[in-house]
Parts: structure tokens; C-alpha cells; sequence
């Protein structure tokens, strides 16, 4: 069978070539087709099979609202209204060296590419020798060349090519094109890493300004308490002992302050090293202005997640130029056919170099056929196959991990929204205490520290909103990155 798979190949792509030419020259072929037979078959191998289509709708609609004409831009960092971000993120995404890295890669896979369909074309070179040397009397050459030293002039032009009946060099350059394609949309995903990054990042920033408030805000109160302590100790209305813990609760959010101070200066350190900045830039930086921002949920990017993640495209690419690689080791089983020909001039004598009767041209037809290798072929066919199959499971990896990500996220985001419930219940009761503190303070039933005390527990509920709210805000960058911000696959057949 095959045999017979192989003959019908064979009479398809080489003998129908040469229909039409002569019987002397096709003779030369039909006398070799018997040998033909003795070329390997290619062995039956098993592949894995990717994941086509991810379909997480349903998953989605449990936990997040779905919408037909909202659309993920690919400058989502835009919608958060800071100037500075955006500045930030453009700088970072055009000029950082890490894209430019990256972006020398694609060229240099690019180049790669050109290489490889440069070998479709026939190779001709030139050349010319210029060689001195004594003959020997003992050999084949007779007197007076022999025992005489001669000098040998050579030049001319020599064609090769071999012919590619089998699509060995095809699937190379289809394989190369895909790798390029690979490389692309790697910079699109390190793209999207860098800037959600620094958008957590720059968000987290902003949070912490919004600490650092409500600390000082419990400072203020504090200090109130203080000067309350301090003027009862002086009536003797107590002692010394409430007024130390007063100063040790200042020096203690004083603390906090420098902390969160420190961390802020961590973070825009941070956002310079990604971003590729110089520390004097991030000198400049002004405190941050977020505006809320909710990323929204399009079918379009829910019913075909594959097309919006660029770490998907990557691995797809991936497993293309891989499948590739099998087709290449296939082409090895076959044999083919090779051409050479040179058109110069060699002689002994400088005058008569470029005459006629110098003039050597010839030519030469070369048959590869696969016999018997010792198992090579078949080994290499064996090592694609399996590096295929490796890559079909990466591949597939990938899509679970980016459904799984959205969906997780959505949940995470959901039990978020559910404390902010209970936070403003919890301040609620508190802000019901501040009201009867102050109503008892009017009335002269107690000084004024109850109600400050009051006052800074509903304040220090503040810190626990900041956390909720930067914890909310995190959860809506990561699901822009799980959506794939914006990203589409453009080569995706629709």
C-alpha cells in the first residue's frame, strides 16, 4: 500500500513535469523508476489534537454581565482619565528597552524568513583561481607539462539547484512564517503584561495617597484627644497615663505615614524600571488622579476567547510552525532531484584564457534517494511529532488557564462588591454612634472625647474602604488582562 501511495505521488509531481520531452530524455528517469521503489515510507504517526473554541459564556453570565456593544479598546488604560498614566503607558509601550528588545527579535525572525525563501531560488556563484605548481615527472601528465610548473588560470559561473517535489523547503518557510508570526504576537502580550503591570502598580500608588489622607484625617483627631488629655491632666481629671497613649497612637500613625511614604517611593521606582525610565523622570511625577473604571464584558471577546488572548495566538503559532516541522521530516522520506551546472574557462595559458578552446562548460543531474539510513529519518520524525504534541498540551494549558482566569476573577471581583455591601452597613451603625456622641457632647452629659473617639472609629473604617476599593480596582486590571486588553487575532478566519 505503500508502495503504491508513493508511485501515485511520484507520477503526479516529477513525471508529469517532464511530459513532452523527449524519449532519450526521459529515459534516463523511467530506467531509475525501479529503484524508486526502494525509498522509505513515511511511518503512521500519532498527533494531539487543540482546544478549537472556548466557549465560557454561560460561566460568565453567573458572574458578570455580559454586553453586546461595549467593546475592550486596546488603550483601555485611557478610561481611567489620569494624563499622567496615559503618558506613562505610551512611553512605555513604544520606547521602553524591553519592547525594544523584543521588537529586534520579530525583525530578526523576519530575516529568518528571508533566508529560508532565498533557498527556493537557484544558487549561482562566481569564481576565479589563480594557482602556481610543478607537475610531477612520475605521474600522468607527460612532458612538457610533466617535471614542468605551470601556472593554471580558472574562472567561470556554476548553478545549482535542487527541486523541492515533496514541499521540504515550503514547509520550512510556512514554518519560519509562523515562528515570525509568533514573535509578533509575543510583543503584544509582553505589551499588555507591561501595561497592566504598571497600571496596578500606578493604581496601587493612588491608594495609598488616599491612605496616607485618611491617616492624617486620624491624626488630626488625635491630636484633638491629645489636648483634651492634656488640659483634664491639668484639672487633675486624670492622669498622665491617657495622655502617653494618645501621644504613642500619634507617633504610631506618624509611623504609618512614613511607611506608606516609603512604599510610594517603591512604586514609582518601579514604575520606572518597567517603564524604562530615568529617576530624574520620576522625580516629576505628580500624585495621581484615578477616575473609577469598570471593564466591561463583550460577547464578542466571551464567545472566542482564543482570538483575544495574544499568549493563545502565541502558542498557536507555536503549534502551526511545529506542525510544519512534521511536514519537513515527511519530505525526508522521498527522494528528489538535483541540478548543477558551470559555464568558465580553464587554461595553462594567460593568452588564450578566454578563447574557445579554454571554454569548460558542464552540467550534471544528481538523484537522492532514501534507502536506508539507519533509523534517522525515522528518529527525526519521531522528535517533531513529539515536540508537536508538547506544544498542542502547551497550547491547550494556555486556553484552560485564560477561562479559568476570567471566571475566577469575575468570582473574586463579586465577593469584593459583597463586602463594599457590608462596609457601608458597618459604617453606617458607626456613623449612628458619632450622631448620639454628639448629641450627649450638646447636651453636657460628656466631654468631647467620646464623640472624637466616635468620630475616629468611623474614620478608620476609611482605611478599610481604601483596601476594598483597591483591592476592587486591582481585580478590574487583572480582568482586562484576562480578556486579553484588547488584543485581537487578525489571521482568525471569521
Amino acid at each position: 500500500m505503500c508502495l503504491y501511495v508513493w508511485y501515485k505521488s511520484f507520477k503526479t509531481n516529477i513525471i508529469s513535469k517532464f511530459y513532452g520531452w523527449k524519449m532519450s530524455l526521459k529515459l534516463p528517469f523511467l530506467l531509475l523508476l525501479p529503484l524508486l521503489f526502494f525509498s522509505a515510507c513515511v511511518p503512521k504517526i500519532e498527533t494531539q489534537k487543540p482546544l478549537q473554541k472556548l466557549d465560557i459564556k454561560n460561566d460568565i453570565e453567573k458572574n458578570g454581565a455580559i454586553s453586546d456593544s461595549a467593546k475592550l479598546k486596546a488603550d483601555w488604560y485611557k478610561d481611567y482619565g489620569d494624563t499622567q498614566l496615559d503618558k506613562i503607558i505610551a512611553f512605555t509601550l513604544k520606547d521602553s528597552p524591553s519592547i525594544k528588545s523584543i521588537e529586534a527579535k520579530y525583525a530578526q525572525a523576519n530575516s529568518i524568513i528571508a533566508s529560508t525563501q532565498a533557498a527556493n531560488l537557484p544558487s549561482v556563484s562566481a569564481n576565479a583561481a589563480l594557482s602556481r605548481e610543478r607537475f610531477s615527472e612520475n605521474y600522468i601528465f607527460p612532458p612538457p607539462l610533466g617535471g614542468g610548473t605551470e601556472s593554471l588560470y580558472q574562472t567561470g559561473l556554476s548553478l545549482n539547484y535542487d527541486f523541492d517535489f515533496w514541499n521540504s523547503r515550503g514547509s520550512k518557510i510556512q514554518s519560519a512564517k509562523y515562528s515570525a508570526m509568533a514573535q509578533k504576537a509575543y510583543i503584544d502580550e509582553v505589551k499588555l503584561l507591561l501595561s497592566t503591570t504598571i497600571c496596578e502598580i500606578y493604581l496601587s500608588w493612588d491608594f495609598d495617597e488616599k491612605r496616607v489622607q485618611v491617616l492624617l484625617e486620624l491624626k488630626t483627631l488625635l491630636i484633638q484627644e491629645e489636648n483634651i488629655c492634656y488640659k483634664n491632666l491639668k484639672s487633675g481629671l486624670s492622669d498622665a497615663s491617657l495622655l502617653n497613649t494618645k501621644k504613642s497612637e500619634i507617633a504610631q500613625i506618624e509611623r504609618q505615614i512614613q511607611t506608606l511614604k516609603r512604599s510610594i517611593e517603591g512604586k514609582k521606582e518601579s514604575i520606572a524600571i518597567l517603564g524604562g525610565f530615568m529617576p530624574s523622570v520620576a522625580d516629576k511625577w505628580k500624585t495621581p488622579n484615578i477616575k473609577s473604571f469598570k471593564a466591561p464584558l463583550p460577547r464578542e471577546v466571551v464567545l472566542n476567547l482564543i482570538a483575544h488572548r495574544a499568549d493563545i495566538t502565541v502558542q498557536k503559532y507555536i503549534v502551526l510552525s511545529k506542525g510544519q516541522n512534521i511536514e519537513n521530516a515527511k519530505a525526508q522520506f522521498y527522494p528528489n532531484i538535483s541540478l548543477s551546472a558551470m559555464i568558465g574557462f580553464v587554461s595553462f595559458d594567460l593568452a588564450k584564457f578566454l578563447g574557445y578552446s579554454s571554454f569548460a562548460p558542464s552540467s550534471g543531474v544528481a538523484f537522492s534517494l532514501p534507502l536506508f539510513d539507519g533509523g534517522e529519518r525515522k528518529a527525526n520524525l519521531s522528535i517533531q511529532t513529539s515536540d508537536y504534541n508538547s506544544s498542542v498540551n502547551d497550547y491547550n494549558n494556555v486556553v484552560i488557564k485564560a477561562a479559568n482566569e476570567v471566571v475566577a476573577t469575575l468570582k473574586k471581583s463579586k465577593i469584593v462588591d459583597s463586602e463594599l455591601d457590608l462596609h457601608v452597613k458597618e459604617v453606617e451603625a458607626k456613623e449612628f454612634n458619632v450622631q448620639i456622641a454628639q448629641q450627649k457632647f450638646s447636651a453636657g452629659l460628656t466631654n468631647k472625647l467620646p464623640y472624637l473617639q466616635a468620630q475616629r472609629e468611623v474614620t478608620l473604617a476609611g482605611l478599610n474602604e481604601v483596601d476594598l476599593h483597591d483591592a476592587k480596582a486591582l481585580l478590574e486590571v487583572h480582568l482586562i488582562k484576562a480578556l486579553g486588553g484588547g488584543f485581537e487575532d487578525k489571521n482568525v478566519t471569521k
